[in-house]
């Protein structure tokens, strides 16, 4: 018996294990491609459908805008307005600047001082007065301060050239230490007129439990 005969069949076995295994190769690299591919495409997807809902609630906003006859270029003109309001009233870190918060709101956007907003958000500040007359401010004695957060507004009305809103706004405190802070959100109805002023402004008192924490 030749050598060819007496190995006949581990010759046939190892070329089948070598044409298998390198099937095997072949098609876990196929797999693998594939994996890869179907990877891609579902990363793909994944964005497209963030992108589509991006769009459908912008879309939805632009036709619930255009129900109430809102365009796009007013409500944006009246988002940066609500900001200065907001930044105005409710961001100042000592006795001074609360005071001249107070004047603004009164002066430049014609708030009576015994308005709810004002009495709410701007009342006539603390001093105390010592027996030689010194006065001393309570915002400053205790460090108080106000920044505006962030909020979020929704269109609630269109009469003719007054738009009005409902607005949330998150407003926060910081210890004179910087090593605590507080958090509450308040309620804001504000009325813009065509001339890209405000025509009313209603402040309530916080919606929201106040959140406290530790340093920022």
């Amino acid at each position: 018996m030749g050598f060819v005969q007496r190995n006949a069949f581990p010759l046939t076995a190892a070329a089948l294990l070598l044409v298998a295994g390198g099937s095997f190769a072949a098609t876990r690299g196929a797999q693998e491609v594939s994996l890869t591919t179907q990877e891609q495409r579902i990363e793909e997807l994944l964005r497209r459908k963030a992108e589509l809902e991006e769009a459908q609630d912008e879309k939805a906003s632009e036709i619930a805008g255009q129900a109430l006859g809102a365009g796009h270029t007013r409500l944006d003109a009246d988002e940066e307005l609500i900001e200065q309001v907001l930044d105005t009233a409710l961001t100042w870190e000592s006795q001074a600047e609360y005071v001249d918060a107070r004047a603004a709101m009164m002066n430049v956007y014609g708030l009576d001082e015994n308005s709810a907003f004002m009495t709410v958000f701007l009342p006539e500040p603390t001093v105390n007065v010592d027996a030689e007359g010194t006065e001393y401010a309570l915002i400053d004695l205790l460090g108080l301060n106000s920044r505006v957060a962030g909020f979020r507004t929704e269109l609630l009305s269109v009469q003719g050239t007054e738009y009005s809103y409902l607005v949330l706004v998150d407003v926060k405190s910081t210890s004179d230490d910087g090593r605590g802070s507080a958090q509450s959100t308040s309620t804001v109805l504000l009325t813009t007129d065509g001339d890209g002023g405000v025509s009313g402004v209603e402040g309530y008192a916080s919606t929201s439990r106040v959140r406290s924490s530790g340093p920022d």
